[in-house]
């Protein structure tokens, strides 16, 4: 017991308390997107995204910067999530597939010109 109450003491603890939140991908560009879920998110609220897309799990680090309930809802809210910059964009980033996404969904048209699929 005196080591347990010598860690509670100690000046520099830190700790984290986590949970697990089924949210439903609605939007995603670059630097966030819009998720629906059950749960309400507290603003400033911080995580990990992980989503699957074909086959694999791309997962990147985001704050809640919005969450508000659907009008005239049972218990449904949106929210709108920044990506943060804790570590550059990895192979398997949601940034780095939103901009392959949008790579794909260009392609060369008659004469060279760009267009939107």
């Amino acid at each position: 017991m005196d080591s347990l109450n010598a860690v509670l003491k100690a000046s520099d603890l830190v700790a984290v308390l986590g949970r697990e939140v089924s949210v439903r991908l609605v939007d995603i560009s670059a630097s966030g997107c819009r998720l629906e879920s059950t749960n309400r998110l507290a603003i400033g609220s911080t995580g990990s995204l992980a989503v699957m897309f074909d086959d694999k799990e791309y997962v990147d680090d985001v704050r809640v910067i919005r969450c508000r309930e659907f009008e005239g809802s049972t218990g449904g809210y949106q929210i709108g999530a920044e990506f943060l910059w804790t570590n550059a964009p990895h192979e398997r980033s949601l940034r780095v597939m939103v901009t392959r996404l949008q790579a794909s969904a260009v392609r060369v048209g008659p004469f060279g010109s760009t267009t939107q699929m």
